[in-house]
């Protein structure tokens, strides 16, 4: 395809003011998706799968709650699960409590009588909390958030709280998720990767709206959905699934910027 056509044809998207359509997006998968790593206690923002910025080790970062799924989930890999080593998701459960419709050799009945739950097990089941959240100085670009256990259940740390204790906070104090800065930090006191929370500032008012729109968007849903996907028999698939999220044409690599 040629240089002039394509501009051409991007005159033509440009048209629209609501810029690519929700078919486009469906089925191309998102441009841009963004997920902050806490690997190696640090921050850092991956945009399809590619460092972009990082935080200093045991930084800090401020975030603004926007969508959080409404319970932790489950996932159970074929081997024991070892961080940056691809594995077969065998079994899940969206609300981490039963094993979701569509899983075809469900592993229990509920998540509670299976004996991959159990601390210590050859096949570990990862408990994970899914939300998505922004920054402050870019309150339209969404960016997932998944949190693990140890940053999600316990107690008050010198005003740091886990994920589901800090949400309890606000909420006892009749604040929404959207209405606080939060600042995100590394347990100091921790020797493995545990993160607390904190309120730090207001959101402004003019900004709540947005928040409110932005939550119900399909983006912030594919962010906090626990989606799998099932390889079919081989005589079943009429081409290779695609990959959804696929980077642009790759650019120059450049240093990582602070975040």
């Amino acid at each position: 395809m040629s240089t002039d056509l394509i501009s051409q044809l991007q005159q033509n998207s440009l048209a629209s003011p609501n810029g690519l359509n929700q078919d486009t997006l469906a089925v191309a998968g998102r441009a841009n998706n963004r997920k902050i790593s806490t690997e190696g206690r640090k921050f850092t923002m991956l945009v399809n799968g590619n460092e972009v910025a990082s935080s200093p080790v045991n930084g800090e970062m401020d975030i603004i709650f926007v969508k959080m799924a409404h319970t932790p989930c489950r996932t159970l890999y074929d081997s024991s699960y070892t961080p940056g080593k691809k594995a077969k998701i065998i079994c899940w459960a969206s609300d981490a409590k039963t094993p979701d419709a569509d899983v075809k050799n469900k592993q229990a009945p509920a998540c509670n009588q299976c004996p991959h739950s159990i601390k210590g097990a050859a096949q570990q089941c990862k408990l994970t909390w899914r939300t998505a959240v922004v920054t402050p100085n870019k309150p339209k670009e969404l960016i997932q958030l998944i949190l693990s256990p140890k940053s999600c259940f316990g107690d008050e740390v010198n005003g740091g709280r886990p994920f589901q204790t800090y949400i309890r906070y606000l909420a006892a104090s009749g604040i929404n998720n959207n209405a606080a800065v939060t600042k995100m930090y590394f347990d100091p006191a921790a020797t493995y990767q545990k993160l607390l929370f904190a309120p730090s500032a207001p959101v402004p008012m003019e900004l709540i709206p947005v928040l409110n729109e932005l939550a119900t968007s399909e983006e912030a849903q594919n962010y906090v959905k626990l989606s799998i996907y099932q390889e079919k028999e081989e005589e079943d698939m009429l081409a290779e699934p695609f990959v959804p999220n696929v980077a642009p044409q790759p650019t120059p690599a450049q240093p990582a910027a602070p975040i």
